[in-house]
């Protein structure tokens, strides 16, 4: 347990209230920069369990179970209503009974299996991603503050939030999804094939067209969605400004120049919404047509086959069972591609994140390695110090600057914006390492010190202080952590 430390107090102000520093202005309105530290990182889907606990499998491995299972009951609808057909020519009430009861069965298997899968992947899920955020957003909050200049605080915000959804969608219902509609595709055929090779042969000849047209229709929908989204949310940026500044607006007389803006962001949405609409009609004109299409191939074949007695097929009912088996699976082929493109999101989106968590800090406060002095005195010396920001390594802030506080001592900064005045506070807090020289505390040099001792010892009052959203007393008592 660390002893407590005595401190005696020593101030230092920083004179003329001057900006952040110039590299970080330019920041704010920049994209971010890419940083040449990130660390290469192979990436498999195997990857996105990372977090997962032995507990996080098990309810993984009765998903994939579940899944398997109602994508392989599912088709057999098709043989149950085929048998239920052939028992009405001629009537047979105990084996109409029969199917009825089959048909109960396939329900609740049904019931079940669905139920179990999304609930095991969801669960699975959701616990790996509340480990995820946790390590991320811990491993954000460790990271130096050169790290934090070259990016976007809201693009880091946004990836705990956001990316993590998508990345809970691809490992939990979409991949279960994507297992059900492979195994019933697969389901589909197989029993297809085996109540009548031929009229499934027969239909898989338009299938491929009725395939392409849904497929090509679940794209262009979700494509055009993330593009409508995009410009409704610019159009609400314009309004939420708008309505935020209504005095700054209302004084500069700027209502309509307000709303013209607004009309041209929404102009934008409904041209992309109209562009929509016609490829939609047109991607389902054919798919309707493809499939009405398939049935009059399968139910014209089948009756010739069964009006003269050829080939596999003999009854009504195994021409119904042979036409329904194909055009589930192949119902299920189309819908198997959203979920693999959620699927692979979710790869993409977390490959961004574990990258994140593959960067060691350099200046890490979690390290807790480190003298802890028993007492602070308060003397500070800098010692030639040169320094320049990450941001713009090539403009140096400090050219050999040396001070010397004594304990006790109160000392002001003064210079113009861009001096270094902010920047040698940056430094005695250890926000950023100097290229050369070195700050002494009390004799000790601050890079050996443990740097939660040394933040612990210094109240930082800066130039835009930060209230947190709770009561006054927890932020006044946020020093004392």
């Amino acid at each position: 347990m660390e002893s407590p430390t005595k401190t005696k107090e020593t101030s230092v102000y920083v004179g003329v209230h001057t900006p952040k520093h110039k590299e970080i202005i330019d920041n704010d309105t920049t994209k971010p920069i890419d940083d040449d530290d990130d660390p290469d990182l192979k990436f498999s889907f195997m990857s996105l369990y990372r977090f997962a606990q032995p507990g996080d499998w098990v309810w993984m491995g009765i998903g994939l179970i579940m899944s398997i299972v109602a994508g392989v009951a599912f088709p057999f609808m098709a043989i149950i209503f085929g048998d239920a057909l052939n028992s009405f020519a001629p009537y047979d009430q105990s084996a109409i009974n029969t199917s009825a009861i089959d048909f109960l069965i396939l329900a609740i298997v049904l019931l079940v299996t669905g139920y179990g899968s999304y609930a095991a992947f969801a669960i699975a899920a959701e616990r790996q991603m509340k480990a995820l955020r946790r390590e991320v957003l811990k491993h954000i909050m460790y990271q130096e503050m050169g790290w934090y200049d070259k990016r976007d605080a809201s693009e880091l915000a946004s990836r705990i939030s956001g990316d993590t959804v998508k990345i809970k969608d691809g490992m939990g219902q979409k991949l279960g999804e994507a297992l059900r509609f492979t195994f019933q595709f697969i389901g589909g055929y197989i029993i297809g094939f085996y109540k009548g090779w031929n009229v499934a042969l027969a239909m898989c000849a338009v299938m491929p067209v009725m395939a392409i047209s849904l497929t090509w229709l679940i794209k262009r929908l979700r494509e055009s969605t993330e593009r409508s989204q995009q410009v409704y949310a610019s159009a609400g940026a314009v309004a939420e400004e708008t309505i935020g500044a209504m005095r700054t607006i209302a004084s500069l007389n700027g209502e309509p120049r307000a709303i013209k803006r607004y009309d041209e962001k929404v102009l934008n949405a409904e041209a992309e919404n109209l562009a929509l609409a016609k490829t939609v009609s047109l991607a389902l004109g054919f798919f309707i047509m493809s499939m009405w299409f398939t049935y009059t191939i399968g139910l014209w074949y089948g009756g010739y086959l069964v009006s003269n007695q050829n080939g596999a097929v003999h009854s009504i009912g195994s021409v119904f069972s042979a036409f329904y088996g194909v055009l589930t699976g192949t119902m299920s082929l189309a819908q198997i591609s959203p979920n693999i493109s959620a699927v692979a999101s979710a790869k993409g989106a977390a490959f961004a994140l574990f990258k994140i968590l593959a960067r060691p800090s350099k200046i890490d406060a979690a390290n807790l390695d480190g003298e802890v002095p028993e007492s602070c005195e308060g003397h500070i010396q800098v010692n030639n110090l040169v320094f320049s920001y990450p941001t713009r390594p090539e403009e140096i802030v400090l050219r050999g600057y040396s001070l010397t506080i004594e304990t006790g001592q109160t000392v002001a900064l003064v210079g113009s914006s861009g001096s270094g005045k902010s920047t040698l506070v940056a430094l005695l807090e250890r926000f950023y390492e100097p290229t050369s020289g070195q700050i002494l505390l009390d004799g000790r040099d601050i890079t050996r010190l443990q740097l939660k001792w040394l933040r612990s010892q210094i109240g930082l009052v800066s130039q835009e202080p930060v209230l947190f959203a709770t009561t006054i007393l927890e932020n006044i008592a946020a020093g004392g952590d």
